[in-house]
């Protein structure tokens, strides 16, 4: 008994342990439990936070618009370029077709309508089906998680990226409506070959407005942003036709199309566009200098984010006439061997550039010798002298010089022995013969007279002529290289009498809004010149149009201008203007060294100023003149078409096709970098050969400053309109942007084995990290 007592008194402290025992276990779990859920919240809390940090605002995600392009207009209403990286075209959701939706929803959302932003059965879905399969038959992400993805976040595979996506899908459908998150998504998604959204893709492989698109063209629109590449019907139409037939199969399943639609769709034929729709990128050289002056003003990234309305000062009509003028001279004096020219036209009531021609031809290369270049402007230049020397009290246009052989010192024991255009010496002459006549010995004596420093100093202070000039005796021949627009811009001072005119491309800058960025309006510098000066130099210019150098002119009404030859013929000017316009033209003979790897200069034959530059000037002032009457007869009748609008005329040439720009899309960009500087190799200007029996003046010491640094340097900072310190102040700096090469079907870093490649640009830090895993040699 007392045995059995004390075995069971034994027994009961040992459960009693046993249950201690597991209390203390199980409060160890809970324990453990709760520190792990405690950490786990912790380290999501923590995740959460980081993510949210780096999620765009609320106010980003509401106010969102795709990237449009900028577009440039001339002054009568033509559409000059649109920029843009990417080729996209805007379109509501009303103006896209119904199939298009509901194509795009089948393939790549079937429960858009029903799901806040992420649908995880549809993902379970997928996962299962591309196991299945063996390959991506089907995609995860809903519409909205692609569009937030593709708007907002990085291309980078990770953890955090996909937490990212899925909090912002969510609220943007929280924000959005899901009408607006389809139209956000059919406008910013890439279908392949250059085309960002619906309307752009349309255009690219149907060539056709939105409305037109068939139900077969739809489901195979829808089936492109998978993998761009792959399904490329240009490339792999097969491929493509059996990726439409799915897509209608799944149209047919989602009850969007009955089975006789689905079979008829299916039975039509593949009819691609012939070639991509080009862009016209009119007045090129015109615009590369608007784009060079907006960067210069706003930065790059403005004017990339796009939706800029930019108008200028060019008229289409009349860049028309230079472009025209240009080509029918130099198509003329071709066996002569001109091959080159450029043409600048300035209404000298506003100083707004009413046509810019560079070159000859745009796609050979973008170097603009207006702006660009610089070229010795030979007897051009002499005006300058003479006006410094009126200025200064020294001659008047009666005033005599002498025109007698000169022997001056030219450095390093050597002599400079200048000579007339003809060799002769005329003994005494007034001044407004010697100028009219381009006589360069009066030209030198002039020079002596107030000193060459002077004529330099002038040139800089009153001129407003930029360039370095060598304050040496030459330059009263034209010795230092000088821009074009620079001399244009000198001559504007003698039919203002005194005032100098400063020319500009830009008329205004809008952005979406209709916010004015920039509103600018002819600017002139006053009094730099006397009212007395100018008009003397301007009765000059028009005796060497009517009876001088410049005669080819004289059918003009009121012309006044001034030839230029250079040694050896190397250049040929003609600086002209009316009451109302001044426009210059200068030709040379260009072509490419290979052994120098540059763009040079030779010597042309028997051409002059007077012979070439001149006549061309006067074609193009017939038609310029013509128009401006046209442009004045609108004005006095309201009911006609408005100023500004382009008038048709039968005897109007066509554009050069130069002129036209490389397909599109997708559409220009702007100039990032200049072009690499072209310095051809010629001896200095020394005479001025104007007449047929011109002869060349030794190369000298004394005027060696080169023909043509011809370096790509930035246009020279337009001026007009407000100062530069009344314009409204620019957008505070952007992000820094790098450019990188993407697979278009992945979205990472392309390699050399995927099939479409294209460059994007990405806010730094936000660029994709990852190499593409999908495209490569595949071992079996």
């Amino acid at each position: 008994m007392r045995k059995a007592m004390s075995a069971g008194g034994q027994a009961q402290p040992r459960k009693r342990k046993k249950r201690r025992l597991w209390k203390r276990v199980l409060a160890y779990l809970t324990l453990m439990f709760l520190i792990l859920l405690l950490g786990g919240m912790t380290f999501a809390g923590v995740l959460y936070y980081q993510v949210a940090q780096m999620m765009p605002s609320v106010g980003v995600i509401e106010n969102y618009q795709p990237r449009e392009a900028s577009f440039i207009y001339s002054a009568d209403g033509v559409l000059l370029a649109r920029i843009a990286e990417e080729y996209r075209e805007p379109a509501t959701l009303e103006e896209i077709p119904k199939h298009l939706i509901n194509a795009t929803i089948a393939k790549e959302d079937r429960r858009f309508w029903q799901h806040s932003g992420v649908d995880w059965r549809g993902a379970a879905r997928a996962l299962w089906v591309n196991l299945t399969e063996g390959d991506i038959k089907q995609g995860g992400s809903t519409l909205t998680q692609q569009l937030a993805r593709n708007v907002f976040l990085t291309q980078r595979r990770t953890i955090a990226r996909k937490i990212q996506e899925i909090i912002l899908a969510q609220e943007m459908e929280r924000r959005l409506t899901k009408e607006r998150i389809l139209e956000l998504y059919l406008n910013q998604v890439y279908y392949g070959n250059g085309a960002y959204g619906v309307k752009a893709a349309a255009r690219v492989y149907f060539n056709k407005p939105l409305e037109q698109l068939t139900l077969a063209e739809c489901a195979l629109l829808a089936a492109l942003p998978q993998r761009p590449s792959g399904y490329d019907p240009f490339s792999n139409p097969d491929e493509a036709i059996s990726q439409r037939n799915l897509v209608l199969d799944l149209m047919a399943r989602e009850g969007y199309i009955t089975p006789a639609q689905r079979d008829a769709a299916k039975a039509e034929p593949l009819r691609l566009a012939r070639s991509r729709p080009r862009s016209q990128f009119l007045a090129p050289y015109f615009v590369m200098d608007v784009l060079r002056e907006l960067e210069a003003l706003y930065g790059r990234e403005l004017l990339l984010q796009g939706n800029l309305k930019v108008n200028t000062t060019l008229h289409m009509e009349m860049q028309r006439a230079a472009e025209s003028a240009l080509r029918r001279g130099i198509q003329a004096f071709r066996a002569q061997g001109v091959t080159q020219g450029a043409i600048v036209l300035i209404d000298l009531r506003t100083g707004q550039i009413r046509a810019l021609v560079g070159g000859v031809d745009f796609r050979r290369t973008q170097f603009n010798n207006i702006t660009q270049g610089r070229r010795q402007p030979g007897s051009a230049f002499k005006p300058i002298v003479y006006a410094t020397a009126f200025e200064l009290g020294k001659l008047t246009p009666n005033s005599t010089l002498s025109d007698t052989p000169l022997d001056l010192p030219a450095g390093g024991g050597k002599r400079w022995r200048p000579q007339n255009a003809d060799g002769k010496f005329r003994g005494v002459v007034s001044v407004t013969r010697a100028l009219a006549a381009s006589i360069n010995i009066p030209a030198i004596r002039a020079a002596q007279l107030v000193g060459a420093d002077k004529v330099a100093e002038f040139a800089r202070t009153r001129f407003g002529i930029e360039s370095p000039l060598d304050p040496v005796l030459p330059l009263a021949l034209g010795a230092s290289a000088v821009r074009p627009i620079e001399l244009a811009r000198a001559y504007s001072v003698f039919p203002l009498k005194g005032n100098r005119i400063e020319p500009f491309m830009i008329r205004r800058v809008e952005d979406q809004n209709g916010v004015v960025l920039l509103d600018q309006q002819g600017q002139i510098t006053p009094n730099v010149l006397s009212p007395q000066t100018a008009e003397w130099i301007d009765q000059i210019l028009r005796t060497a149009v009517v009876s001088g150098t410049g005669q080819a002119a004289s059918r003009i009404p009121n012309a006044r201008g001034k030839t230029g030859t250079t040694s050896d013929h190397r250049d040929a000017w003609f600086v002209g203007y009316t009451d109302e316009y001044l426009a210059l033209v200068w030709v040379a003979s260009e072509y490419y060294n290979p052994q120098t790897q540059r763009w040079e200069y030779r010597p042309m034959k028997r051409v002059f100023g007077g012979t070439v530059c001149a006549r061309i000037w006067a074609d193009l002032m017939e038609r310029v003149n013509a128009i401006e009457r046209q442009l004045q007869l609108r004005q006095a009748r309201p009911s006609q078409p408005a100023v500004g609008e382009p008038a048709s005329s039968p005897e109007q040439e066509p554009l050069p096709t130069d002129n036209t720009g490389d397909e599109a899309p997708p559409p220009i960009a702007p100039p990032h970098t200049e072009e690499p500087p072209r310095t051809p190799t010629e001896p200095p200007a020394g005479t001025e050969p104007d007449s047929p029996t011109t002869t060349s003046a030794p190369t000298t010491p004394i005027a060696s400053t080169p023909t043509d640094t011809r370096t790509a340097d930035a246009a020279p900072s337009v001026a007009g309109g407000a100062p530069r310190e009344s314009r409204p102040p620019a957008p505070p700096p952007a992000p820094e942007y790098i450019t990188v090469s993407i697979c278009a079907d992945t979205g990472l870093i392309a390699t050399d084995y995927c099939p479409e490649v294209i460059s994007k640009r990405f806010e730094k830090g936000k660029e994709p990290k990852s190499r593409c895993n999908r495209h490569g040699v595949r071992l079996r």
